[in-house]
């Protein structure tokens, strides 16, 4: 996996490093990012976000709308980010509107936790499926493979019958040759 600092974001998006500060801050919860120690690094899906984050901007859309586009859109919600949002907007002076948006996000994370959750089902119903299926294949295969060696069997014993038979048949006509139907009948 890809590590990558916060100066290492702006040029891949192709914004400033303070806008990428910005948008770092403001969007946190869609932010995959690693602490290591007291050091902070990006994942490289950060990018991804922020590409999209801009994409956003440059149609003018607002911060909440960007917010609700993100959750739409899939993007995984880093439900760390969105406690310490909501714990940062009951604790500081911040606008009223802060603390909605935050909220807001709170529901997204967990409609989003929610549907992953009923994806994950989905994904466990499928691979049991799957499994079952497999294991069907296999019976399969373990019985196609026993009638493959009886038909073998079978072969090499009707390979020696057929050699027994052209035995009998050359132990007859060495008999019938010496008989006396043999000769009227023109057999040697």
């Amino acid at each position: 996996m890809d590590l990558l600092r916060k100066k290492d974001l702006h040029s891949p998006v192709g914004v400033p490093k303070s806008t990428v500060a910005d948008w770092v801050e403001d969007f946190s919860v869609y932010i995959p990012k690693v602490k290591q120690g007291s050091v902070i690094y990006y994942k490289s899906e950060t990018i991804d976000v922020l590409k999209f984050i801009k994409l956003c901007r440059e149609q003018h859309y607002q911060k909440p709308q960007i917010m609700q586009m993100l959750a739409d859109k899939g993007f995984p919600i880093t439900v760390e980010e969105a406690v310490e949002d909501v714990r940062r907007a009951m604790e500081g002076d911040t606008p009223r509107d802060t603390l909605l948006t935050v909220m807001q996000t709170m529901g997204q994370a967990m409609t989003e936790l929610t549907g992953q959750n009923e994806r994950l089902d989905g994904h466990d119903k499928v691979l049991k499926t799957l499994s079952e299926q497999q294991n069907g294949q296999n019976e399969r295969m373990e019985s196609i493979e026993k009638r493959a060696d009886e038909i073998e069997i079978l072969k090499q014993d009707m390979e020696a019958l057929r050699q027994e038979l052209a035995a009998t048949k050359e132990e007859l006509n060495e008999r019938n040759s010496g008989s006396f139907f043999g000769r009227i009948f023109g057999r040697k």
